[in-house]
């Protein structure tokens, strides 16, 4: 019996605000433990004109001011914010004359520092480094799955991953770290823990420093997916374990694959978006592919792997 991957996604227009006036929030808060205090999050990133407001949640008095606390002479020569009481905001307009990154701190508690990245954030692709999402739309209990490759490997940095609402608050932070061949893979279930509402979200990304930004857009459904069916003809797994263990080549594996495909053995919808031309395969299409044949990998994941080179024109469907 032949068995079908059948991937069924729907292009979306999105309307987070890029431009908007809605300002980035940065929360003043206490977090357990000795000097628990910080900024969250503590780095944030913002273009010429748009605003960055800091809310005080915490139960006592903060500032905001430009600099690190090692270098007094240069205390507030961007901005400062002067007392913050709790409860109360203070927001910043970045001026439209070209910034960098800064850093600033509270004056009364020098140990918390914070930084903001001004400038250019790129859609998807920057000079240093790329990221993307294997779909546009996601819903309750599906795996969200941020891939991407290093360009500049000058510098070899954790990837930081942030996700804001389209309120501009900031509902997710984590990081991940970058494989030999400077891919990378992060994957975490969309929940309404982290997504408590249906709409817009905005993934950024950092990496390097200074840092550069890349940003994606995805949108979330409240409502919970139906379970797709995959099925995959079982010997697939014997060819994936030993490409996996270096066994058959990259060329042997693909072939296996699009030969399926070509043939109707497998059959992957894949979303409307431009090819990507590249002939490599990040190593971490490999781990998974080790891990769904020792059965610690779902086929979704497996499925996943397989778009993926589809749509970055690995595989010829």
């Amino acid at each position: 019996m032949f068995l079908f991957v059948i991937f069924f996604i729907t292009s979306i227009s999105y309307a987070f605000a890029d431009s908007s006036s809605i300002p980035w929030k940065i929360t003043i808060k206490t977090n357990p433990g000795v000097n628990g205090t910080s900024f969250w999050p503590p780095e944030i990133h913002a273009r010429q004109n748009e605003t960055v407001q800091w809310i005080n949640n915490d139960t006592t008095t903060h500032t905001v001011t430009s600099g690190v606390p090692e270098h007094p002479t240069y205390y507030g020569k961007l901005f400062d914010s002067g007392t913050i009481n709790p409860g109360d905001t203070y927001s910043l307009k970045i001026p439209a004359h070209q910034w960098s990154a800064y850093y600033y701190f509270c004056k009364i508690h020098p140990w918390m520092i914070g930084k903001l990245d001004v400038g250019i954030a790129y859609l998807g692709n920057s000079p240093d480094f790329n990221i993307e999402t294997d779909k546009e739309m996601y819903s309750e209990g599906e795996t969200v799955r941020i891939s991407g490759i290093i360009n500049n490997t000058d510098q070899i940095t954790p990837v930081t991953i942030q996700i804001f609402d389209n309120h501009r608050n900031l509902v997710f932070l984590d990081k991940t770290n970058i494989l030999q061949d400077h891919s990378f893979l992060y994957e975490f279930k969309a929940t309404n823990s982290i997504f408590n509402t249906g709409g817009d979200y905005k993934i950024k990304s950092y990496y390097g420093f200074p840092s550069t930004i890349t940003d994606v857009n995805i949108s979330f459904n409240q409502t919970q997916s139906s379970s797709d069916v995959y099925y995959i003809p079982h010997y697939i797994k014997n060819n994936a374990k030993w490409w996996a263990g270096g066994e058959i080549t990259d060329g042997e594996f693909i072939n296996g694959i699009q030969f399926l495909i070509k043939n109707e053995y497998m059959v992957i919808h894949t979303p409307s978006i431009p090819k990507v031309n590249s002939n490599l395969i990040p190593v971490w299409i490999k781990y998974n592919a080790g891990n769904w044949t020792s059965g610690n990998a779902s086929d979704d994941e497996f499925a996943a792997s397989i778009s993926y080179l589809i749509n970055h024109g690995i595989i010829r469907a």
